[in-house]
């Protein structure tokens, strides 16, 4: 090789290990780390899904208020029932960690947290309903939208318009 191709390799090659260095140093020290900015909060910091309900309503402390007792009940059936779950769950790892495992036991604990799970599920649905009296009306129609999206899993309502066009333009 003459040396002239040697030399437009080696400078090639320094090029690419700068760039390579440039990306390192930017994402190390310059851009944000993508797991701080993704990171679900701790669970203690995780609002309920009535407390997510109440905020998106844009409930105010008078309203809060009307419904403390409601709140109170539910944080408290919400927390038994988390450290059912927990328990359950415990079990589980502590079965599947046997050297024998013990496939009737795993099952009959997978329905059980599969029965509680869905408890859950429908505790979280009663206390939303329950909310309605003590919203505003344009709330009360906030709150059929957000249960429909949230716990029946319909999807979000669609602009009216044509399929894959603009948004909010009626068909000519």
């Amino acid at each position: 090789m003459s040396s002239r191709v040697m030399q437009l390799l080696l400078g090639l090659s320094l090029l690419l290990n700068c760039f390579v260095l440039a990306g390192f140093v930017y994402r190390s020290w310059i851009a944000p780390p993508t797991f701080e900015t993704r990171m679900p909060p701790p669970p203690g910091a995780r609002p309920s899904p009535i407390d997510a309900v109440l905020h998106d309503l844009g409930v105010d402390s008078g309203q809060r208020d009307a419904l403390r007792d409601l709140l109170d009940g539910y944080a408290a059936k919400r927390r038994e029932r988390l450290r059912e779950i927990q328990k359950v769950r415990e079990q589980s790892a502590a079965e599947l960690k046997q050297p024998q495992i013990d496939l009737v036991k795993v099952d009959g604990l997978v329905d059980q947290l599969a029965r509680l799970r869905a408890d859950l599920q429908k505790e979280n649905l009663r206390a939303a309903i329950q909310l309605e009296p003590a919203l505003r009306p344009d709330q009360r129609e906030r709150l059929r939208v957000l249960i429909a999206e949230r716990f029946a899993g319909a999807p979000p309502p669609r602009p009216p318009g044509p399929p894959g066009g603009p948004p909010g333009r009626p068909p000519q």
